[in-house]
């Protein structure tokens, strides 16, 4: 979504000197018409398409040439890396068909669904929207066909998929609040017709829905403080809805039920801190039964009730366990219970044959066992989705009678953190960029026809902090933090390889990573020794690293560092001291550094971005903790003004700056309140700010550069979706026809 400017309208004579200075509006403005936010099939630098606009009119002359009317400030927004993201599936993601067959409903970027047709799994995208898919759950009708309810995190909005056998049909059930929607739990009705148990995030209550056939119908069933999250719905032979939840106010266990002339509600523990990931089945007489978590024993729990009173049992409490259940009852109406240990990232099974209960670990390949959900086939034997945290894949595990069989269904992608981007010469992006999944450091370039996508480093887990520049001959160069060794590295590509190196390993170093290059193209670093808690600066003289201590006068300082260098080629870092809660800026004069407070007017300097002036002067981009606002500080050659730029929310995170020709400054930065990525400009005379992109939790760590025409390129990352974003903006140049009128002279 697009912030637009007050539209300017021009005439322009028909004279030579307009024709030059169309010329210049058409070479400095070739951008394309936005297709709008989320979509990106308008690529930077690609041929401009002109709309005309002629008034076609009996006996009208013939249009001249045309008159630029430039209008208002368009924003252009690409996916450069966006592979699947998912997480928070329910207890009953998973289903089985009359085979025994597998099925998986899953999301967050989209919302997914896989199914193994017994011989091979195969994946489908349900519903193609931005930012929907967290808590799915899944349920299959008579004919096989699935069901899912789904959290849309983009519009705050419960929603509902079903597939037809030919296609998906996609419906928004509840959106009548900023947030609805939470921990979904889907059950469908003899006649086929869904039931919804959800939490309202914005009123903390527990709602339901369901449909009779001819439309929705939406109930408020408990209000009594922050209730309704870790639903778990089950339907009984009536029809009739039932469930478990956790009352978060008292952390109670609480279960409700329609009898069919109304809602029942009662605590089934309230023994400490208990009830959170619910599971509700119903036993052949309608009574229910829940597995939890005991979070204050750190315990996985069984409830279950003989149709006069509530029993609870201690499943397990070999450490902390008994997260993420999931329950189902066998032909003969004993528990199974599927759940994640939290002290041995290990998936557990549970389940009670009549006489006592067993335990087994399904699979300890570390970290797993993270939202699962349990099923049993016709012979009883379960089945198990869940994921694995270590190698981000959603997995699948089944007993055939024998042993566990475990598979791997689907994987996800984390990437665009510490973006940092650079214009080469025909204005093409280049970003560099942290890859969560993977660990690595990666580097994204647009061609002028496509983004190429390439790993520079993955020897352990490396890539955070990210600063990219650009030499002469258009090769990058990045400076990154080590995690695995905790040490500076420096990357940079010849033309024909990548080369990296390890700057700085003394200690742990490598924090807010900034880099510069000389007229010569040697690289020069800024960046944070966490171990001294001091600010270092490593700059290479074609022969070997030299490293420098630039400030070690408080116990922490030198956080967010942002390098520049003048024309002499000398240093200039901004920076924050956390001790004393003050922007900091430290230059060197060729002979020692100097360093000045800037602004210690609260806690300000944190996510500091550096510029020079044509004259050598410092500009500073920085957030104001204390107000929450973004801030802008420069010097003019003899004193420091410091300005408020936005003040609107909670705004001014992972700010960056750069300078313009007239040297006007332009920041890109994040306003926390509305998780969107914003855009302020100086015209000379008065600040402007824009709204980049507000699909979702975007705008962090925005990296900002401007292009021969002064306008805005900026990189950031997507905290919903997961992915690696880019948007530029411009003047949108219209042509309107004018009509030739030739005089006589």
């Amino acid at each position: 979504m697009s912030t637009q400017k007050t539209q300017k309208h021009h005439r322009v004579a028909w004279s030579l000197a307009a024709l030059l200075l169309l010329a210049l509006l058409v070479a400095g403005n070739a951008v394309a018409t936005s297709a709008g936010a989320g979509t990106f099939n308008t690529l930077p630098n690609a041929a401009p398409r002109w709309r005309a606009e002629a008034a076609e009119r009996p006996g009208a002359v013939q249009p001249g040439p045309a008159a630029a009317h430039p209008s208002a400030m368009t924003w252009h927004i690409e996916r450069v890396d966006a592979p699947k993201w998912f997480s928070n599936m329910t207890d009953r993601s998973l289903r089985l068909d009359a085979a025994g067959h597998p099925h998986i409903a899953y999301g967050g970027d989209h919302l997914y669904y896989a199914w193994h047709d017994g011989t091979a799994w195969h994946l489908e995208t349900a519903d193609a929207s931005w930012g929907v898919g967290e808590y799915t759950s899944l349920a299959l009708d008579s004919a096989g066909h699935p069901h899912i309810s789904y959290y849309d995190i983009a519009n705050g909005d419960l929603k509902y998929a079903y597939h037809d056998g030919s296609a998906w049909h996609i419906e928004t059930v509840d959106s009548s609040a900023v947030w609805v929607g939470w921990y979904t739990s889907l059950a469908l009705d003899a006649a086929g017709h869904p039931h919804i148990s959800y939490h309202d995030n914005t009123n903390d209550d527990l709602k339901y829905a369901y449909h009779d056939g001819s439309a929705w119908h939406i109930e408020t069933v408990d209000s009594a403080g922050d209730v309704g999250e870790d639903t778990s719905l089950a339907l009984d032979a009536a029809g009739h809805p039932h469930i478990s939840y956790s009352d978060w106010t008292n952390r109670n266990l609480k279960y409700a039920f329609y009898d069919g002339s109304a809602w029942h509600i009662q605590t089934v523990e309230a023994t400490g801190n208990v009830g959170e990931h619910t599971s509700l089945a119903l036993d052949a007489a309608g009574h229910p039964h829940i597995s939890y978590l005991d979070d204050t024993n750190d315990d996985l729990k069984y409830a279950y009730h003989d149709g006069s009173a509530w029993h609870i049992e201690t499943v397990d409490s070999a450490g902390r366990v008994g997260w993420y259940t999931s329950l189902a009852l066998d032909s003969a109406g004993h528990p199974h219970i599927s759940y994640y240990d939290y002290d041995n990232d290990d998936l557990k099974y549970a389940y009670y044959d009549g006489s006592a209960w067993h335990i087994e670990t399904v699979d300890s390949a570390w970290n797993v066992g993270a939202y699962t959900s349990l099923a049993l086939d016709a012979a009883g034997h379960p089945h198990i989705s869940y994921f694995d945290w270590t190698n981000d894949d959603l997995k699948y595990a089944f007993y055939d009678g024998s042993a566990w069989h475990i598979q791997t269904v689907d994987s996800v992608g984390d990437v665009g953190w510490y973006t940092s981007l650079a214009l080469d010469g025909s204005g093409h992006p280049h970003i560099s960029y942290y890859d969560k999944t993977d660990y690595d450091l990666k580097y994204a370039r647009w061609t002028g026809s496509t983004w190429q996508i390439q790993t520079v480093d993955s020897a352990g887990a490396v890539g955070e902090h990210t600063s990219l520049a650009l030499d002469s001959a258009g090769h990058p160069h990045i400076s990154y933090r080590d995690l695995t060794n905790n040490d500076l590295k420096y990357a940079y590509h010849d033309g024909s390889d990548w080369h990296i190196e390890t700057v700085d390993s003394a200690g742990d170093v490598g924090w807010y990573t900034s880099l510069a290059l000389d007229a010569a193209g040697h690289p020069h670093i800024s960046y944070h020794d966490w171990t001294n808690d001091d600010l270092k600066y490593a700059f290479y003289d074609g022969s070997a690293w030299h490293i420098e201590t630039v400030d070690s006068s408080a116990v922490w300082v030198g956080w967010y560092t942002s390098l520049a260098l003048d024309a002499a080629g000398h240093p200039h870092i901004s920076y924050y001291d956390y001790d004393n809660d003050d922007l900091k800026y430290a230059y060197h004069d060729g002979s020692s550094w100097h360093i000045e407070t800037v602004d210690s007017a609260g806690d300000v300097g944190w996510y500091t971005s550096l510029a020079l002036d044509a004259a050598g002067r410092p500009h500073i981009s920085y957030h104001d903790n204390t107000n929450d606002d973004l801030k802008y500080a420069y010097y003019d050659g003899s004193a420091w003004h410091i300005q408020t730029v936005d003040s609107a929310g909670a705004v001014g995170e992972h700010t960056s700056l750069a300078l313009d020709s007239a040297g006007h400054p332009h920041i890109s930065y994040r306003d926390f309140t509305n998780n969107d990525p914003k855009y302020a400009y100086h015209d000379g005379s008065a600040w402007h700010i824009e709204t980049v992109d507000s699909a979702g939790a975007v705008g962090l760590h925005t990296s900002l550069a401007l292009d021969s025409a002064g306008h805005p390129h900026i990189s950031y990352y997507d905290g919903i979706n997961k992915d690696l974003k880019y948007a530029w903006g411009g003047e949108v140049v219209r042509f309107i026809y004018l009509p030739l009128v030739l005089r006589n002279r």
